[in-house]
């Protein structure tokens, strides 16, 4: 059963500060700001797991202003994301500057590392996914860049994705323990293609031929991750670019090609770890996604992960 709080049952005079403990608690430090002089109600359910650091929640409530603060992301261990879909009324929000509201039909995406303002005027209904920085920052180039605009939910994958959130909260209880984070992530890799396919993000950084180019050199690696003769030369070949521009692409992003090929192999051994129906041996798995050398594969994964690969099979079968 998912988790479940409601004002119900709650005394007027306390329900503003049990439900600003209780999303503080379901997201990060929040500030509330509640409309003067009106009853205040609100319903909160969330689903989650142990072995994923997702989680979505649905959140119906009155009028309310949500605000964070520099003093508030700094108690946090980890940054987490939101992304907010609106089912019922228009919601707005403000983060670096840059200020949009989203209607129903629309989600957003929340960075939870930077001061922001989300508020809506009238009762509202919210599905909402957690999930942590870095399920953003291994796939999405400049992923900070994400909170500027309302994605469309309409159609296409965006539509998929809110239609997936709502599967997962309805057949959440009916899968296995063991299977229940798929359910999230499946969520996660559609929502990560909506966003990598959206045109106003990928024209936002450099020039659009530099954005092609990487998006193509981007997708071949995903798709030969297998190949442990993945080397710079053998990508600026398979692309047609040469190896200096090849490097000089990568120069503008967080990583070198090296190391964003190394994360890409790292997060590829690691989701499938946590798949209960994968029985595949560990170094089998290293070797599948492009790890030639067992030693090299074994300490790579402890420092990126903070744990060794068998810790996280055992913490997922558990």
């Amino acid at each position: 059963m998912p988790t479940e709080i409601s004002t119900h049952g709650w005394a007027p005079p306390e329900r503003q500060a049990r439900w600003a403990e209780a999303v503080s608690d379901t997201y990060f430090p929040l500030s509330l700001a509640f409309a003067a002089e009106q009853p205040f109600d609100g319903h909160l359910q969330r689903w989650s797991t142990p072995s994923t650091p997702c989680s979505l929640s649905r959140l119906r409530s009155s009028q309310l202003g949500y605000s964070r603060s520099k003093a508030q992301i700094g108690q946090d261990r980890e940054a987490f994301y939101l992304v907010t879909v609106p089912s019922r009324s228009e919601v707005h929000f403000e983060q670096d500057g840059h200020q949009h509201s989203c209607r129903p039909g629309g989600f957003i995406v929340e960075r939870g590392d930077a001061p922001y303002r989300f508020h809506y005027r009238t009762e509202n209904d919210l599905w909402v996914l957690k999930l942590p920085e870095s399920a953003l920052k291994g796939h999405l180039r400049g992923h900070r860049r994400y909170t500027r605009h309302c994605f469309d939910a309409s159609q296409g994958l965006g539509l998929v994705f809110v239609e997936q959130l709502d599967l997962c909260a309805r057949h959440f209880d009916a899968n296995p323990q063991a299977a229940r984070h798929l359910l999230l992530e499946q969520a996660m890799a559609t929502l990560l293609l909506a966003l990598q396919q959206d045109e106003r993000v990928l024209g936002s950084e450099g020039s659009n031929l530099s954005t092609l180019h990487l998006t193509r050199v981007e997708n071949y690696v995903l798709q030969n991750l297998a190949n442990p003769e993945l080397t710079p030369q053998a990508i600026a070949s398979a692309c047609g670019l040469s190896l200096r521009y090849l490097h000089k692409l990568f120069a503008s992003t967080a990583y070198t090609l090296g190391e964003w090929v190394r994360q890409q192999r790292l997060e590829a051994v690691h989701r499938q770890l946590r798949d209960p129906q994968c029985r595949l041996p560990i170094g089998e798995l290293a070797f599948r996604c492009g790890f030639a050398d067992q030693a090299q594969f074994t300490r790579a994964f402890r420092q990126y992960f903070g744990c060794t690969a068998s810790e996280v099979r055992a913490a997922c079968r558990h």
